[in-house]
């Protein structure tokens, strides 16, 4: 009975070991998991923390690339608003430049201002239409709706000239509608002047207005009722530097504008 009792009391000790021990193995194994489970976590995080710093830093890298685009973009328009803005420069510049060549003009001719000049040039000769050229005064004028003004006056002449006194009077002008107001003025009052003195002594006569260059040349050939030429008087025109004799007749200078 008595070792019957020490048995038990032995294996109870023992379970008693061995529930202990298993006790402590599952602690340990609780621990080991715990441990392992942290470890990933702390893993994981630390992944995490390294993508997201990835991800900002190509975030940081696009925006400093579209800011440097957003920069280089301004820089460009800046230095096209520099350039437009030397333009405008340039042209203001230039507009003065001609404002005070075109005040140096007008000081040099006492003043007198071409534009109304070539305005009162105009009224004569549509007078001049009406009286001597036009079949009658309800007639539209030839100059309405003219885009050459001064080919239409020289056209006047001619016709005026003709009628008066019953010449052969031919025109043969090549210039641009773009003659200068004071170039006008002097091709008009030089072929008239030209005219004047052919008409009266020849039979026929052509009145040659063409452009050379940036200049006009007016001249007139006349010749009597053979056909023979006839010697004219030359136009007698003080030193100028806006018009010079030539063989025939005279040049306005500078009377077309040109670029530059």
């Amino acid at each position: 009975m008595i070792v019957l009792v020490v048995v038990l009391a032995v294996l109870a000790v023992v379970a008693l070991v061995l529930v202990l021990v298993t006790r402590s193995r599952l602690a340990a194994q609780r621990t080991a998991a715990a441990a392992a489970t942290a470890t990933a976590e702390q893993t994981a995080a630390e992944r995490d923390a390294e993508q997201a710093r990835a991800v900002a830093a190509e975030s940081a890298r696009d925006e400093a690339a579209s800011r440097a685009t957003d920069a280089e973009a301004q820089a460009a328009e800046a230095e096209v608003r520099a350039a437009e803005a030397a333009t405008q420069a340039a042209d203001a510049a230039t507009r003065a430049a001609e404002a005070e060549a075109r005040a140096a003009e007008a000081a040099a001719r006492n003043g007198l201002d071409p534009d109304v000049l070539w305005t009162l040039e105009r009224a004569r000769s549509e007078r001049t239409w009406r009286q001597s050229v036009a079949l009658g005064a309800g007639e539209p004028s030839v100059f309405d709706g003219s885009d050459h003004p001064l080919r239409e006056a020289l056209q006047v002449e001619l016709d005026a000239a003709r009628e008066d006194v019953g010449a052969i009077v031919d025109l043969d002008t090549d210039v641009p509608p773009t003659v200068t107001a004071a170039g006008s003025v002097l091709v008009l009052r030089a072929a008239q002047e030209l005219l004047a003195r052919a008409v009266k002594v020849a039979e026929q006569t052509t009145l040659h207005v063409l452009a050379d260059g940036a200049d006009v040349v007016v001249t007139v050939e006349a010749a009597d009722e053979d056909g023979t030429p006839v010697d004219l008087e030359p136009l007698a025109v003080p030193v100028s530097s806006d018009l010079a004799p030539t063989e025939g007749g005279v040049r306005i200078v500078r009377a077309i504008p040109t670029d530059g």
